[in-house]
């Protein structure tokens, strides 16, 4: 049985507190979050099967992300991938993410990740895929593992988590090359050869 796959990113998403700041004391509101959340919470919503590929910072905010989606997704602690860098931070919509875990994923991870788990299907953040080096580890591996991949769909629903557009532009007109199906959810641009899809529809692909 084949399956479907998940390559995001989870942050800790920092709120200005207003009901409890004031003009001495500045206090934050913090939630989990991030492209995986999402799709996570998409799949599980439309009882779709899938496992999850990301990184998380071995520290007190990362030890928090795994509680959280172990808790919430079934995710298996042991098959997650962990780094030294931290975890990733998004402070009042700014997206804190380059040199942090997620950053760090590698291609070969990528292809044990397709292997082990039987992947022939895969959703992936537009974020980790526009900018370097993680776009190019994960494009290398679709590459690589192309004779596997069926489909890939590119999660580019919020614009403003693309760091480089240039580098999203190469990199899913890279897999779309690859792959027999690549589609795009959101407005970001078009590339040819890779249909549009809305969010609202990505079920149907999965």
């Amino acid at each position: 049985m084949r399956m479907n796959g998940i390559i995001g990113e989870i942050i800790t998403a920092l709120e200005y507190a207003y009901d409890v700041s004031n003009e001495n004391d500045n206090f934050y509101s913090a939630y989990i979050s991030g492209s995986a959340i999402d799709e996570m919470d998409y799949f599980s919503e439309n009882n779709i099967p899938f496992s999850l590929l990301t990184k998380l910072g071995k520290e007190m905010q990362g030890e928090t992300h795994i509680d959280f989606i172990a808790s919430e997704y079934g995710i298996d602690e042991d098959d997650l991938l962990y780094s030294s860098a931290p975890s990733s931070v998004s402070m009042e919509g700014t997206l804190l993410i380059k040199s942090t875990a997620p950053s760090f994923i590698k291609k070969e991870e990528v292809m044990r990740f397709i292997d082990e788990k039987k992947i022939d299907k895969l959703y992936i953040s537009s974020l980790l895929l526009s900018f370097d080096p993680v776009r190019k580890e994960i494009v290398s591996a679709i590459e690589s593992k192309k004779d596997k991949i069926e489909r890939v769909v590119i999660d580019a629903k919020d614009p403003v988590n693309t760091m480089m557009l240039e580098d999203l532009y190469d990199s899913v007109k890279r897999i779309s090359m690859a792959v027999k199906e690549c589609y795009i959810s959101g407005e970001v641009f078009t590339v040819d050869g890779v249909k549009r899809v809305s969010s609202e529809m990505v079920k149907e692909l999965f």
